[in-house]
């Protein structure tokens, strides 16, 4: 028996409620793996877009060659990519070793060796990467030579 004045919900309500939560969820996780590999793919990209802008930012500020080098012997890990700078003809780390996200993996066989160059005078090595996820996404990655403009594609 209800008394004047008491509100709040019954237990029926608050099952009903939660059941439609449920549902709703349901239907939401399944999406969420295919949003997933996109997102990665999105800030993978991204992050190599910055560091190669850094990369020429640093070379003309600083006056030596910059470069941003993938998958190489020297960074020590497979999809993974580190800025690197010349110090008196010798290529040094300048930050750590970063690692693509799973299931993305880096196409760099319009780079030469590898390797987006960039010089004092804001000119680069010419080439792209395109980045690729599980499902067949892709991305790409330009350099312009005569500029070093890096853009996505």
């Amino acid at each position: 028996m209800k008394q004047m004045g008491q509100n709040g919900f019954t237990l029926i309500e608050l099952v009903v409620v939660l059941v439609i939560i449920a549902i709703g969820a349901g239907l939401f996780v399944p999406n969420i793996g295919a949003w997933l590999t996109n997102y990665h793919l999105r800030c993978a990209t991204r992050d190599i877009v910055s560091t190669m802008r850094t990369a020429q930012m640093k070379a003309i500020s600083n006056n030596i060659q910059y470069r941003v080098n993938f998958n190489a012997s020297e960074v020590g890990a497979v999809n993974s990519f580190v800025l690197q700078r010349s110090i008196g003809g010798v290529w040094g780390n300048d930050g750590a070793v970063q690692t693509l996200p799973p299931g993305i993996t880096v196409d760099i066989d319009q780079l030469a060796g590898g390797r987006a160059l960039f010089n004092p005078n804001a000119t680069a090595s010419t080439g792209s990467a395109t980045l690729k996820n599980a499902e067949g996404a892709q991305k790409k990655i330009s350099i312009t030579p005569a500029t070093g403009r890096v853009r996505i594609e």
